[in-house]
């Protein structure tokens, strides 16, 4: 080890394509985000399903080429930020690592709590960096069995979680059905049926919870807190802890070893990048198609299981094949301006992330929009949250180096105020 001190990536030292990448997830986690934001319908729009409806087909296109692939990839490059932030062995780059993994972990609960989004990820991001430090020497061959071996755990313990869970509402159902028809139950019979029409009315924004949740998220700042506060640690913390936990781990030990192969950065072949998207695309399109199409024709019943099976190999295809049309597109040169608000998007990557949740808080609580648009129409809101985002990013970038919010994260991990000011350029 050396006595070389930790230092952060200098604005000329950055890869551009890493930037791009970042940009292109967070526009597409807005899309995902934005339904828990600003409705109470954030799995899927109000049934039932009609074809043809703007709402239902955004869900069907969210469904088929979104759903979990933007955070997959934002994943990815976090597994990146691993690698560059220990890339020099200097004497406190433990100190450093581990100060940074804490303030994600500090930033995420600001997220919870004062920009009141409680899908926040960065809370399990500096949790699961926790853990990582330990592999960023590790091969990429040894990274991607490890990454694997998650996946396929995860896989398992969904199955295990939900097929069980469907086969009692199956049960549920059947009694149910019985009931309706005139059959007289048993006491513990009609309290299994109960459970199926329980299950039916939590669907609906009549449900008892729907209400309370209305209540909450309409009731000022300190009662949208308690609402978020409540369902980051009801919902992420005591219901998903570990698979998000895992899950995170698999993308993001992947994230390292595309990094370390070239893959993330650009360096490899045109035929490499098109055959992850054609590879990536050939397997999670009829995958999601299938599910969606799946859940459709059963009317979303929560005795429906096996659509959920398959959602990590399809979110992992679907990401990869992602990930490899961007950076073909990026190596031809063909994302244009696009590309430089993309690029402008990532350099300021955690600041615009928060910024997408004080956003919405402002819109959605602040002039009372939440729960007035449909599903399409919050789509429309994306866009002009990119659009803003993009040119606000171009226009602070000029100025400053970094966002105020990497200002701050990079402050308090190497122990020392950053500058955010760009070097000035002294003529020679």
């Amino acid at each position: 080890m050396t006595d070389q001190l930790s230092a952060p990536v200098a604005p000329q030292d950055r890869l551009e394509v890493l930037d791009v990448l970042r940009g292109f997830a967070l526009c597409g986690i807005l899309l995902m985000n934005i339904m828990l934001m600003g409705s109470s319908r954030a799995g899927r729009p109000a049934l039932p399903a009609v074809a043809g409806s703007p709402d239902w087909t955004v869900w069907f296109v969210q469904s088929v080429g979104f759903e979990g692939t933007m955070r997959g990839l934002f994943t990815l490059l976090f597994g990146t930020g691993i690698l560059l932030m220990t890339r020099r062995d200097g004497a406190d780059t433990a100190d450093v690592y581990f100060r940074r993994c804490l303030m994600l972990m500090a930033f995420g609960l600001a997220n919870v709590l004062v920009f009141l989004f409680p899908g926040d990820i960065l809370f399990m991001y500096g949790v699961t960096g926790l853990f990582l430090f330990v592999f960023r020497k590790a091969r990429p061959r040894t990274l991607l069995v490890l990454a694997g071996v998650l996946l396929l755990a995860l896989s398992a313990k969904g199955i295990a979680d939900l097929r069980p869970h469907a086969l009692e509402m199956r049960e549920a159902r059947v009694l149910a059905e019985a009931q309706a028809a005139g059959r007289i139950l048993s006491e513990a019979e009609r309290e299994k049926a109960g459970n199926w029409t329980r299950a039916l009315e939590r669907q609906t924004t009549e449900s008892p919870r729907a209400a309370r949740e209305r209540e909450q998220r309409t009731g000022g700042w300190l009662s949208v807190m308690g609402w978020s506060w409540t369902w980051w640690t009801q919902v992420v913390v005591a219901g998903l802890l570990i698979d998000i936990l895992v899950e995170s781990a698999a993308f993001m030990l992947i994230g390292m070893a595309l990094f370390k192969l070239g893959v993330l950065t650009g360096e490899r072949s045109w035929r490499v990048y098109a055959l992850m998207a054609a590879g990536g695309y050939a397997v999670g399109l009829p995958l999601n198609i299938w599910e969606a199409v799946t859940d459709w024709n059963n009317g979303f019943r929560p005795d429906v299981w096996i659509t959920g099976a398959t959602y990590q190999l399809d979110r992992l295809a679907m990401t990869i094949g992602h990930l490899g049309l961007v950076l073909l597109l990026w190596k031809a040169g063909a994302l244009g301006r696009i590309g430089q608000g993309f690029r402008a998007i990532g350099r300021l990557g955690l600041t615009n992330y928060l910024g997408q949740s004080a956003i919405a808080a402002i819109l959605f609580y602040g002039f009372g929009l939440w729960d007035r648009l449909g599903w399409a129409q919050l789509w429309g809101v994306c866009v002009g949250v990119w659009v803003f985002q993009a040119l606000f990013s171009l226009l602070y970038l000029r100025r400053f180096s970094i966002g105020p919010a990497e200002w701050l994260l990079r402050s308090v991990a190497y122990g020392r105020r950053q500058s955010m000011r760009l070097a000035l350029r002294v003529a020679g």
